[in-house]
């Protein structure tokens, strides 16, 4: 199985399930009120279109025989950076809402 295989599960794991666990987290702990929320929703997004992308492209040079260029590995590891960097600011939106509830609830 090549890369292209993969492509489908990754897409929907990332596009999808992660957005629904951000969901719910948004109900429960209203991460909107966040300014980080929105830092995260574009970072994260761009991340996963250029890790998409270059998922779909380099299993479609698999399928062909082709080898694909360091270039394009590069453009996927900036999506991966992205991804992650898109998470370091989801954690950092969730730990200021929740340190402002439990203020909130102090005094």
């Amino acid at each position: 199985m090549g890369q292209l295989g993969l492509a489908h599960t990754h897409i929907l794991t990332l596009g999808m399930i992660v957005l629904l666990i951000v969901l719910a987290l948004e109900k429960t702990f209203a991460l909107s009120s966040s300014r980080l929320l929105r830092w995260f929703f574009w970072v994260y997004n761009i991340g996963v279109v250029l890790t998409s992308a270059m998922l779909i492209w380099h299993g479609m040079l698999q399928v062909q025989g082709l080898e694909s260029s360091k270039m394009s590995a590069g453009i996927a590891g900036i999506g991966h950076i992205l991804i992650g960097a898109g998470f370091v600011l989801l954690l950092l939106s969730l730990r200021a809402v929740i340190r402002r509830e439990h203020a909130a609830s102090q005094g």
